[in-house]
């Protein structure tokens, strides 16, 4: 008998799914490529994790350099308000692969790119049966805005959304083989790596153990142990990273960041949501949204009407549209919660580019469905203008950021509809002239800052600390004294302690086209 492995290549329908993955990923790479042109942004969180892939390589794992204060404290401090796994990919591929750091993420983004259009992909097919409905789910996929803000920097969600995406279809692998608990061991799994990637992660343990309760094909009592083994594998992966963090922090997420618990913060919340999701699909136009939100919301009511009138709620209860519905407002739900006790968690296109994937692989049924007949109906026009709006957003983020880039050296990817990611990499202009800024401080000086430490560290290569607090007194013993380099209009409380009587410190303000200080990530 010939293997498995082999069965499925020589398989009669295997070729033609081949070549269409092949093809849905050589678009997505190919989107990617004209926007970007290869290049990967970053942003404050993209220096963080380099800071610590850098201490990886030199032997200093899970430790973050320390710019608060200076010798003889310690050069480095645990890292709590990141997870490690991915600063770890990144130094293990500048290790394996004898790389430049910052080389790195223009080499891991296209793979883990790769690796969630494929997934996508397989859960079309294990859904559907239909390779070219896979491949247009997957191509869409790639092309809203989230997806390509996420794989046009480098950020632990492009690391973070493959496993996630890996996890469904592995769970939904063992759902339609409930006797093979190797796939359900393979989901769990994810979802712990991926606890290593990005807190948010311990949202999908309940997901994972509601999901097999709820769509597994075992019988109920198996059910129950099924879910509670898999929780418990997952959640057994991640809680060394838990208990180091309660023991250093005493909080299982390394930090204490207090929120907003205001309820009126909720409902903004879903309605940002909202405002996001709707600006995705039409390509944050005015004009276009104006003509066709009214339309598409009258239409999908019509939809909704008609289906429940000729098969009532049958319409909603296959799993294959339910299941990665109840994975995304798991997520979504998660962001709610974190938002309103820790006051740092945004709420913009980066972070809801997780819950897409799952939205999107809900529609892969009704779309299959309604492309069964060759008739031309008005669900068809439907679907197919959806689709269409995605894909032309797609584009047209692309287009815009192709030409950012050769305009103004930065891609201006949109955060929400009126704020953007600012580009920190060397190359961008307002980095430029920081780095000229502070270009002629002397190597043997420090430099005492209220910009982001890390980042002028990253320009500069030189002793920039960001201290707290208001006193100067930690930096009494520095006889040599050095540059505060502020950009704030008015002087933090330590630095008017650091000038005061005959200061070893000169200040030293920011000019010509660098940012200021207080500017938003």
């Amino acid at each position: 008998m010939a293997p498995r492995f082999t069965r499925f290549f020589t398989s009669r329908g295997a070729m033609p799914a081949i070549a269409l993955a092949l093809l849905a990923v050589a678009m997505v790479l190919g989107l990617m490529q004209y926007a970007t042109g290869g290049r990967v942004a970053y942003t404050m969180d993209s220096l963080t994790y380099r800071d610590v892939a850098l201490n990886f390589v030199a032997g200093h794992p899970m430790q973050s350099t320390n710019v608060e204060l200076p010798p003889p404290a310690p050069a480095y401090v645990p890292l709590l308000n990141w997870p490690p796994a991915y600063p770890a990919l990144w130094a293990s591929v500048m290790s394996v692969g004898h790389i430049d750091i910052d080389d790195v993420p223009a080499l891991l983004n296209p793979v883990l790119l790769v690796l969630a259009t494929l997934t996508i992909f397989w859960v079309g097919w294990m859904v559907t049966g239909n390779p070219a409905i896979a491949a247009v789910m997957a191509l869409v996929n790639a092309c809203t805005p989230g997806n390509l803000i996420v794989y046009g920097h480098a950020w632990s969600e492009t690391l973070f959304i493959p496993l996630l995406t890996m996890a469904y279809a592995t769970f939904w692998k063992y759902r339609i083989s409930p006797q093979n608990l190797i796939w359900l061991a393979a989901a769990a799994i994810c979802i712990g790596i991926a606890n290593w990637v990005r807190y948010a992660g311990v949202a999908f343990f309940p997901v994972l153990g509601l999901s097999v309760l709820l769509a597994s094909g075992a019988v109920f009592w198996k059910r129950i142990l099924h879910a509670a083994g898999a929780m418990l594998l997952g959640a057994a992966l991640v809680v060394p990273l838990w208990f180091r963090n309660w023991q250093l922090a005493g909080n299982i997420s390394g930090s204490t960041r207090g929120g907003v618990s205001r309820m009126e913060r909720g409902f903004d919340d879903v309605a940002a949501i909202i405002d996001l999701a709707e600006h995705s699909l039409f390509a944050f136009s005015m004009v276009l949204r104006a003509n066709l939100e009214i339309l598409i919301l009258v239409a999908v009511a019509v939809l909704g009407f008609k289906a429940f009138q000729r098969h009532g709620v049958r319409w909603l209860r296959p799993p294959e549209i339910w299941l990665p519905i109840v994975w995304a407002m798991g997520y979504l739900l998660f962001l709610l919660y974190a938002r309103k006790v820790q006051a740092n968690v945004d709420l913009d296109l980066r972070m809801l580019a997780v819950a897409v994937p799952f939205l999107l692989i809900a529609m892969i049924p009704a779309v299959d469905a309604i492309f069964s007949d060759r008739s031309m109906g008005f669900g068809k026009v439907m679907v197919v203008l959806l689709l269409g709006l995605l894909i032309n957003t797609g584009v047209q983020q692309a287009y815009k950021t192709h030409d950012n880039y050769a305009s103004y050296g930065v891609p201006r990817f949109r955060a929400t509809f009126g704020l953007g990611y600012r580009d920190v990499r060397s190359t961008s202009p307002s980095s430029r002239a920081l780095a000229e800024n502070i270009g002629s401080v002397d190597e043997s000086e420090f430099i005492l800052t209220d910009y982001r430490a890390i980042h002028l560290r990253y320009l500069s290569g030189k002793k920039v600390y960001a201290p707290t607090g208001n006193s100067c007194g930690a930096w009494a013993g520095v006889l040599d004294g050095g540059v505060l380099f502020i950009g704030a209009a008015e002087l933090p409380p330590w630095a008017i302690d650091c000038l005061k009587g005959a200061s070893q410190w000169r200040l030293q303000r920011p000019a010509g086209r660098a940012m200021p200080s207080a500017y938003v990530d």
